[in-house]
């Protein structure tokens, strides 16, 4: 007995073609989570899959679950109002590349993502609309974990609470603890760690807590908020993202 029709909103993370006429889609939803489905002749349905099952598309995404299996029948798609634009330029597409591939690496199938889905969708949006900057992938980066339950910590010192200040002495980044220690402290940390001047600690910091709407003009943490935020990224993912070179050989 066929399973009802279910629906969400849905951003494309990454799709290929199966088969003569087929997609194979996975797709973060709003109130499903991470959805791998098959999308039956979708290579020659205008009607219902023309451009909506691509990489970057956000849509209305309309599916029956199958008795067995993890992926689900993709039965049609409606592009949502308000989409962001083909990223055209290559800055645009390669920090865009990057959000989906970290999404897709932070969320796990059908676990609950609704933060997650509105920060890539926030994300999305903004890099349609907005030159792409460091300070917009510094905080896509911290939103993207703070969503998915790391919550990493620049401002405030993991062993004493000490505040950082922006003129203070340099800061120690510990991927291990997940936030900085103070110069004091150090000694007290043994483990690896990434020397971070006390300003552009603080930048990224502010990145955390500022929307993403407003941050691509914000100053950022330099390549050594970069450094700790990919050692960071390293420790907890089972593989190195392929859009990480393509995205610093272009921003």
């Amino acid at each position: 007995m066929p399973t009802a029709e279910e629906s969400t909103p849905a951003i494309v993370l990454r799709a290929r073609d199966y088969a003569e006429a087929d997609r194979i889609v996975t797709l973060l939803t709003r109130d499903f989570g991470k959805l791998s489905g098959i999308a039956r002749g979708a290579k020659a349905s205008r009607r219902r899959f023309e451009r909506k099952l691509e990489p970057f598309t956000q849509a209305v995404l309309y599916f029956r679950r199958r008795p067995h299996g993890q992926l689900v029948f993709i039965t049609r798609t409606e592009r949502c109002d308000g989409a962001p634009p083909e990223f055209d330029e290559l800055r645009k597409f390669a920090l865009g590349s990057y959000m989906l591939e970290l999404t897709d690496a932070l969320t796990t199938e059908e676990a609950e993502a609704v933060a997650a889905y509105e920060v890539l969708a926030s994300g999305l949006a903004v890099l349609g609309r907005r030159t792409p900057t460091m300070a917009l992938r510094q905080a896509f980066e911290l939103k993207i974990l703070q969503a998915t339950g790391f919550g990493l910590e620049f401002g405030r010192c993991r062993l004493c609470g000490k505040v950082a200040q922006p003129e203070g002495s340099a800061v120690y980044f510990l991927p291990s603890r997940g936030g900085i220690v103070c110069a004091q402290c150090r000694g007290q940390a043994v483990e690896s760690a990434v020397r971070i001047e006390a300003s552009n600690a603080a930048a990224v910091a502010r990145l955390s807590l500022t929307p993403l709407a407003e941050c691509t003009a914000h100053p950022h943490g330099a390549g050594q908020g970069v450094l700790a935020i990919a050692r960071f990224l390293a420790t907890i993912l089972d593989r190195k993202l392929r859009s990480v070179d393509f995205l610093n050989s272009t921003l």
